[in-house]
């Protein structure tokens, strides 16, 4: 409180202060102004009065105005006194410089020890296939794009052939061949996707990475609402491709369950076929 009442009592004083030298100033205008157009005066008079009036405004500016600036430097260095407070306070307790800058040494180590290893990881070449159409499929399959689906339509029907003439496969076969094959497309095309989605987030982390190791206090916030954004998206794609490994494996399912079907049946045939012969 009395550093408060100090602050008051000094910023009064100045603004005292320039009420002062507003006085002082339109008292000089008016005494020049006077001499301007005032007749002369006697000899004896002029150069005394002068003088005297030089020395009073003197005393005035040293007796009045001076104790004010003083007021005034002790006021400012109060000021100063309080804004160094709170600097403090903000340094070493609320945003300590010493714990940001071991925070941003730590992220910049983790970016060395990491971010390459990483990137060589996700670029290895596991590419196996040797046959024309197999490594056409495959390169299509692992190029971790989406603008290429129709290229991978053609390259699969090249690698696992078309579906069988009516003339050659029975309706059975040939909708379990045409239904597996839409499956592992949709799947492949899905996995391109989710390729692409990974490169995505990558650059994203290593955005957040880089920006970790500038940013000013205050930012921290920033920067875990947008990684957490990028994990929501990341768990999206995530869903996405086990909702795809779901519709396969009940794809699967069909399929084997539509073997039984066909057994039954071409068991059924095989039992009126059987009879038929028997009752000739």
């Amino acid at each position: 409180m009395k550093l408060l009442s100090l602050l008051f009592t000094n910023l009064l004083a100045f603004f005292m202060l320039t009420r002062v030298r507003r006085v002082v100033a339109l008292t000089l205008a008016g005494a020049l102004a006077f001499t301007a157009v005032a007749p002369p005066a006697k000899a004896q008079l002029g150069i005394p009065a002068i003088i005297a009036a030089a020395a009073q405004v003197v005393a005035t500016i040293t007796n009045v105005i001076g104790p004010l600036l003083s007021a005034i430097q002790g006021t400012v260095g109060a000021i100063n006194g309080v804004l160094g407070q709170f600097r403090n306070l903000w340094e070493q307790v609320v945003y300590p410089l010493q714990l940001i800058n071991r925070a941003r040494a730590l992220v910049s180590s983790m970016i060395a020890q990491f971010r390459g290893l990483l990137t060589v990881l996700m670029r290895v070449n596991v590419s196996s296939a040797q046959l024309p159409n197999p490594v056409l499929l495959e390169s299509i399959m692992r190029n971790r794009g989406t603008g290429d689906f129709a290229q991978l339509t053609n390259a699969f029907g090249q690698t696992y052939r078309a579906i069988p003439q009516p003339t050659d496969a029975h309706p059975i076969e040939r909708d379990l061949a045409d239904i597996d094959d839409a499956m592992a497309l949709a799947n492949l095309k899905t996995l391109k996707a989710s390729d692409a989605m990974v490169d995505q987030m990558m650059a994203a982390a290593n955005a957040i990475e880089d920006e970790g190791v500038n940013m000013a206090p205050g930012e921290a916030p920033f920067l875990a609402a947008a990684g957490m954004t990028a994990s929501v998206k990341s768990q999206a794609m995530m869903q996405r491709m086990i909702a795809a490994a779901i519709r396969q494996e009940a794809a699967r399912v069909a399929h084997d369950n539509t073997i039984r079907k066909r057994n039954a049946m071409f068991g059924a045939q095989f039992r009126n076929d059987m009879q038929t012969i028997f009752k000739k």
